[in-house]
């Protein structure tokens, strides 16, 4: 009996022996990363970016399925932004998007075999406003105090209006719609310094949850909702958002 513990014993001892090896072994190990002050505590800096599009087509055709396309319209968007480094590589701060929209279709067919679809007299103009709470962390790349990582969490609120006229003379309908959206947004990018005091930034959205809520009312009789909301893990190329920030 004393044999078999004995035995016992001294399986335990060699099991925790080998259990400690392996944990000295992995405290031992090192990948090489080094954590450095890339964004000092106390820094100020804001920036942003403004965007213009513009497009027009006169009786257009595409692949034989689009004729007599002639349209215009135009996509405006500024975005400013303001923060704050409370401490070293962790920054808040605020920023405001105005986007306006705008588009005009005189005529365009589209025959798909069989069937032929017609739209005339189509005008839609949409503008957005948005507010911005967003929690930013840097990591260096290596030694380099040019290059670095940035990690955004966007707290986003927003609204807008749109005006929707389809036809004209008697035949002319209107529609007017009032635009509510929430998202809580992860948007990972780079941030490259071209002097001491100001980068270049890219970011892009690749997580997030997003609820969005439109109410209508056409004519001013008919009313009408609509709900979407929804969390993806995706690159969203939409999202895209590239900029100047200033730091003093």
């Amino acid at each position: 009996m004393r044999k078999k513990i004995y035995l016992l014993v001294a399986a335990l001892a060699a099991v925790c022996g080998m259990l400690d090896g392996q944990v000295a072994a992995r405290e031992k190990f090192d990948r090489g990363i080094t954590m450095q002050t890339f964004m000092p505590k106390g820094m100020w800096f804001f920036g942003g970016n403004v965007s213009y599009t513009q497009h027009n087509n006169d009786d257009f055709k595409m692949f034989g399925l689009l004729k007599d396309f002639s349209s215009r319209g135009y996509t405006f968007a500024v975005r400013p932004m303001a923060g704050y480094s409370f401490a070293n590589n962790w920054a808040a701060g605020l920023a405001f998007t105005y986007e306006r929209t705008m588009l005009q279709i005189d005529k365009v067919s589209l025959s798909l075999s069989d069937l032929s679809f017609d739209l005339e007299d189509y005008y839609n103009i949409e503008h957005i406003y948005t507010g911005t709470l967003f929690l930013r962390n840097f990591i260096n790349l290596g030694n380099s105090r040019r290059f670095a990582l940035i990690n955004d969490l966007k707290l986003q609120l927003g609204g807008g209006q749109g005006k929707t006229i389809n036809g004209k003379g008697d035949d002319m309908s209107g529609t007017y719609t009032k635009i509510y959206q929430l998202g809580l947004v992860f948007s990972p990018g780079v941030s490259v310094f071209i002097n001491d005091y100001s980068s270049v930034e890219a970011t892009i959205g690749v997580l997030g949850f997003q609820y969005k809520r439109t109410e209508q009312i056409t004519n001013q009789i008919y009313h009408g909702s609509r709900q979407t909301s929804g969390a993806n893990f995706k690159i969203d190329i939409f999202s895209i958002a590239l900029g100047m920030t200033f730091y003093l």
